[in-house]
C-alpha cells in the first residue's frame, strides 16, 4: 500500500466519521425519541454508521478498530495510573527511569501523532522526541519511570498501540 493510498483510505474514513458524528448531533434536534438526549445522540450515531457502512463496508471495520483502541487506551490508562500510584505510595519506589528507542512501522503524521497521544496519556510514560532519517523507519523515544527489560516495552508498544492504530489507519488485520 502505497503512501497516497493510505492519505486516501485515511481521508475518506474521517470524513465519514465527521458525517456520523454530525448525523448524530443533529438528528436529535429534530426528531425526539427517548427522554434522555444521550440516548438519542447514540441511536442517531448508531443509525448514521449503519446508513455509512451500507455505502462503504470498510467503514463498519474502522468503528470496530477505533473503539477496540480507546477501549484499550482506557485500559492501558487504568493499569498504568495503579501502577504509579503503587509506586508514590511505596515508602522507598522502586523507580528505573529511562529512555528507550522504538521503531515504527507506521510512518505516516496521523499516525504517528495517535501513538505519541497514547503513550502521553499512559501515566509513567512520556514520548521526548521522534527521529526521521531518510530511509529508515522513524524512531520514536519514550521516557520510562520503570523501564525493567527495554525488549518487552518496545513489544508490548509495537503490538498493543502501535497494531491497533495500525487496523484502524490501514485496515490491517
Amino acid at each position: 500500500m502505497t503512501q497516497s493510498d493510505i492519505r486516501d483510505r485515511q481521508n475518506r474514513m474521517l470524513l465519514l466519521l465527521l458525517v456520523n458524528v454530525v448525523i448524530a448531533l443533529v438528528t436529535p434536534t429534530y426528531y425526539r425519541i427517548f427522554s434522555q438526549l444521550w440516548a438519542d445522540h447514540l441511536l442517531a450515531f448508531l443509525v448514521g454508521a449503519i446508513v455509512l457502512h451500507s455505502s462503504d463496508r470498510r467503514y463498519g471495520r474502522y468503528l470496530v478498530h477505533s473503539a477496540r483502541l480507546v477501549l484499550y487506551l482506557l485500559w492501558e490508562i487504568t493499569l498504568s495510573s495503579l501502577s504509579v500510584a503503587g509506586l508514590v505510595l511505596q515508602p522507598k519506589p522502586k523507580l528505573d527511569p529511562g529512555i528507550i528507542a522504538v521503531p515504527l512501522d507506521i510512518d505516516s503524521d496521523l499516525e504517528i501523532t495517535t501513538l505519541a497521544t497514547c503513550i502521553a496519556l499512559t501515566p509513567g510514560s512520556v514520548p521526548i522526541d521522534l527521529h526521521r532519517n531518510g530511509q529508515d523507519p522513524p524512531v520514536l523515544y519514550v521516557h520510562y519511570l520503570v523501564v525493567g527489560d527495554p525488549d518487552t516495552l518496545r513489544a508490548s508498544i509495537k503490538a498493543g498501540f502501535e497494531h491497533m492504530i495500525l487496523q484502524v489507519s490501514r485496515g490491517i488485520a
